[in-house]
């Protein structure tokens, strides 16, 4: 059993959008525009849950157990208060909306959470003299949470004759959306590097946003 899978928490984040999407489905989600809510310290847990329906037969006397209806679950989203962040103004203008807002939590492998909720509430807390004043909103979730595993690639970069590749020459796993680590591109005596493959000329290169895998070879010509 592996574990390089396992991430942390760090980087996660909740964007919010004042739209609904036109299809409930990923690519719906996916194409509304979207705005962080800045200062979140904690995004909590979410799912949805049964609710327990008991029978209790008098004969065997074990109580059977069933689903009954559920409910598609509630977060509360702690956070520092910060009166020019445009997520926060969402947040505030929710809690007086009937409708449902869009939500997207966002993890450090790049997996998202697409969701609707009513925002219940937007609380402002002040605390004491050593307290950071924060705000405080509470999501009821609404309609089925859809998922969108974070996606990867592989970048890999080789040397024509005459050359070295310096750094890590096959980087796997790379998320999308991030930029890949750097490589130098390194000429033998008596050459120089010309060019990559794809007629990028940076050397040392590094990719980003990554949204695709990519090979790409270095050329060398004679000083």
């Amino acid at each position: 059993m592996s574990s390089e899978n396992v991430r942390t928490s760090a980087g996660s984040r909740l964007s919010v959008c004042a739209a609904r999407p036109a299809t409930y489905d990923i690519a719906g989600f996916q194409a509304l525009a979207w705005t962080e809510v800045g200062e979140i310290t904690d995004l909590g847990e979410f799912g949805k849950e049964y609710n327990q329906v008991t029978h209790q037969p008098l004969r065997t006397r074990r109580v059977v157990k069933r689903k009954g209806s559920f409910n598609d679950g509630s977060i509360t989203l702690p956070m520092a208060r910060d009166s020019s962040d445009a997520g926060q103004a969402l947040l505030s203008q929710a809690v007086d909306d009937d409708e449902s807002y869009s939500y997207c939590i966002e993890t450090q492998d790049h997996s998202k959470f697409f969701f609707t909720a009513q925002c219940m509430s937007f609380k402002t807390n002040i605390g004491g003299v050593d307290s950071i004043t924060g705000k405080s909103a509470q999501l009821e979730i609404d309609n089925d949470i859809l998922e969108a595993n974070g996606v990867s690639f592989t970048l890999t970069y080789t040397a024509g004759a005459n050359g070295a590749i310096v750094g890590q020459a096959v980087q796997n796993n790379v998320q999308q959306g991030s930029t890949g680590a750097p490589v130098y591109a390194q000429p033998a005596n008596g050459y120089k590097f010309d060019q990559w493959s794809d007629g990028k000329t940076a050397n040392p290169r590094s990719d980003g946003p990554v949204l695709a895998s990519l090979a790409v070879s270095a050329a060398f010509v004679v000083v």
